[in-house]
């Protein structure tokens, strides 16, 4: 279920999430209605510039705010509910631009024999408890970053029944994965290497016809991936642009006869890296990591004008599974939001950080130093001035949905970044990246309402992220109690799905 993220020293790929076939069901045409609230004298940080705005009172109409009021109005509004704003922060609804959403129709439709005909209940449980994990940790917005085919359908289906108020959750934003053979498939004899096509394309023809076909079925964005060859990589990237896409993926492999190298990738830029792990790997590839080749691969990243989610907190989880040989910690009591289906791929044979092999793996003795170099390069780019967004590749193990992006919020901070300059690359850098044409993500009047509540200030200490009272989600609100309540409620759901994991372990020899 978890697109796992191989080593940034060691290079390697991620597997692919698990197969699905499940079918999407369709969603109903109708939108229930958002409503109206009103925030009364609540201290705004709109987030886009450095202004914090004390005892506002703000309207939120029709899923978008609609007035922020100056201190001493009175906002009289018919059916309006009123939520109290004393002592509390209203931030822009945090992004997580990097995530890999397990959906219960991937489950349904997974080739591991434990998973398959599980008893998942009925009204998406699954879908719904996931999706209120990310609002619990105030993630207004979800980048899910390529699934299978069929798992993509139930998270297009998913992304409908939010946008249309008959689910809770996140604004989604569904990529589409495109890649081809690894490096050394591609360097085999000819006739050895499997036939080009749209799903694993090694020519630009084809391509050209994985991003239309996305087009076609609605998806948000393209993940252009790794093992792309250099012709085909450039169709994806440039037929994107033209289909009105946004690139965010893996930089292309380096080392071999029809691999891009690193002028072409800089000459041929996607719009964001998914990961520093991507820059890493540039920067480490035939050089010393002297201090001229950060410099020139910062200066490069200027140039092309592309952004990164550096996922410093993927980092260093990993790195903390390879050095302690266990899951890191979880924060706080974030654990029981944590399904079954995950846990048992945090666990031991699935998890492959806890594996020998992992820990086998050629130059396995400079790992640990990944986490290091991944914070020096990514202060260096913060300082030239290249765009981050929070990204966590949640559920890797250790790395919950939801929590993870506040812990990489702490991690952008303790490289240097202001704490509005995080709240700024969790949010409105984001809906820069992912929904240009929407808005800013600002709170700001004519704004769509997708914001958080905070009960003290994160301008003051940015772990203050975790202390939320209450989040609108595409315009509709709902406080921490209403959001436990909900989880609470598929408690028993969880508890059953993982009786059924229990009895279909096998038996001890």
């Amino acid at each position: 279920m978890i697109a796992y993220l191989l080593g940034m020293v060691l290079g390697a790929a991620p597997a692919t999430a698990a197969a699905a076939t499940a079918t999407a069901p369709p969603a109903a045409a109708s939108v229930e209605p958002a409503g109206s609230w009103v925030v009364r004298d609540v201290t705004v940080i709109p987030a886009d510039t450095d202004e914090v705005l004390a005892h506002r009172t703000v309207l939120i109409r029709d899923g978008k705010i609609a007035r922020i009021l100056p201190p001493g109005a009175v906002a009289k509004v018919k059916d309006a509910s009123v939520v109290d704003g004393r002592g509390k922060f209203l931030v822009p609804g945090f992004v997580d631009a990097h995530l890999h959403l397990a959906t219960e129709g991937a489950i349904r439709g997974s080739k591991d024999a434990t998973l398959s005909g599980l008893d998942l209940g009925r009204d998406h449980r699954y879908d719904r408890q996931v999706m209120l994990s990310l609002l619990k940790a105030g993630v207004t917005g979800a980048a899910n970053l390529g699934g299978s085919v069929s798992s993509d359908d139930d998270l297009l289906w998913l992304r409908g029944e939010i946008d249309a108020g008959r689910i809770d959750g996140p604004k989604l934003y569904v990529g589409k994965l495109i890649n081809g053979p690894r490096a050394a498939v591609a360097a085999k004899p000819e006739g050895a290497v499997p036939a080009s096509k749209p799903e694993a394309p090694t020519t630009a023809a084809d391509g050209v016809t994985a991003v239309r076909r996305a087009r076609e079925r609605g998806y948000d964005f393209i993940k252009p991936y790794q093992f792309l060859n250099r012709e085909t990589y450039l169709a994806v990237v440039e037929e994107s642009k033209r289909q009105g896409f946004i690139t965010t993926g893996h930089l292309p492999q380096l080392g071999c006869g029809t691999c891009a190298d690193r002028d072409f990738t800089f000459a041929h830029p996607m719009t964001n890296v998914a990961h520093i792990e991507e820059l890493a790997r540039f920067a480490r590839f035939g050089s010393d990591l002297a201090p001229k080749d950060i410099d020139a691969l910062a200066q490069a990243m200027v140039d092309s004008r592309m952004s990164v989610s550096p996922g410093l907190i993927t980092l260093k989880t990993i790195v903390g599974m390879y050095v302690q040989r266990e899951v890191p910690p979880v924060p706080g009591e974030w654990l029981k939001l944590v399904d079954p289906v995950t846990r048992r791929e945090w666990a031991p044979p699935a998890n492959r950080y806890l594996s020998q092999a992992f820990r086998d793996q050629e130059n396995a003795d400079r790992f640990s130093a990944g986490y290091d170099f991944g914070r020096v390069l990514a202060r260096e780019l913060w300082k030239r001035g290249v765009g981050f967004t929070v990204g966590t590749d949640a559920p890797l193990p250790g790395l919950p949905f939801g929590v993870s992006a506040q812990q990489e919020m702490i991690e952008l901070r303790e490289i240097g970044l202001k704490p509005v300059e995080v709240l700024r690359a969790a949010s409105i850098n984001a809906h820069r990246l992912f929904d240009p044409g929407a808005g800013s993500g600002a709170v700001r009047e004519g704004e769509r309402a997708n914001l958080v509540l905070l009960n003290a200030d994160p301008l003051a200490d940015v772990q203050n992220v975790a202390k939320i009272d209450g989040v609108f989600a595409q315009g509709r609100w709902l406080s921490m109690e209403q959001i436990d309540r909900k989880l609470a409620e598929g408690e028993a759901f969880q508890r059953d799905l993982e009786r059924q994991l229990q009895a279909r372990k096998p038996a001890a020899p």
